[in-house]
């Protein structure tokens, strides 16, 4: 039964899950990313990277998300005008032009999201999914003697669930 399985039993182990340290760039993390969509054939496709300090303590974690908000222009994430009405930005030209590159230079620390919640390894992977609902993130650190271990996500949850529910 699904319930019984343990967290470490569906996690990615941190040696296979991307991860970088908080002073490279943004180009760097989205190469980091890609290699590893790559390298996995698509089994399983990285939707983040873990960012970790020079002493291999998790700072934080740079979703897809965030990196595509750090390439996003100064001027447009200062505009009142675009977050009052979004559809303004067409008016406003090419939103990833010339300062793409210039963007893309910014350190991953800048823009890296917090780390909201873990779960250690030994946890019911019911645990898992209710801390993993309850903080709306769709991937979480594994933690094992209070080190990261891995990542677990909610598709692999969901691909469990899904079997008590459908019989298999």
């Amino acid at each position: 039964m699904p319930a019984e399985k343990k967290v470490k039993e569906l996690m990615i182990p941190l040696e296979d899950y991307p991860h970088i340290p908080y002073w490279f760039t943004l180009r760097q993390a989205m190469a980091i990313v890609r290699e590893a969509s790559i390298r996995f054939e698509g089994s399983y496709e990285p939707r983040a990277v873990l960012v970790f300090d020079e002493k291999y303590q998790l700072m934080g974690i740079l979703t897809l998300r965030d990196i595509i908000k750090g390439l996003e222009p100064r001027f447009l994430q200062e505009t009142a005008l675009v977050k009052a009405d979004p559809n303004l930005m067409v008016l406003m030209g090419d939103l990833f032009g010339p300062g793409l590159k210039e963007q893309s230079q910014k350190s991953v620390s800048e823009v890296m999201s917090p780390i909201r919640v873990t779960v250690d390894a030994e946890a019911p992977i019911a645990k898992a999914l209710f801390l993993m609902i309850k903080e709306n993130v769709g991937i979480m650190p594994v933690t094992a003697r209070n080190k990261v271990a891995g990542m677990v996500r909610l598709s692999d949850l969901f691909s469990e669930i899904s079997k008590l529910v459908l019989g298999e």
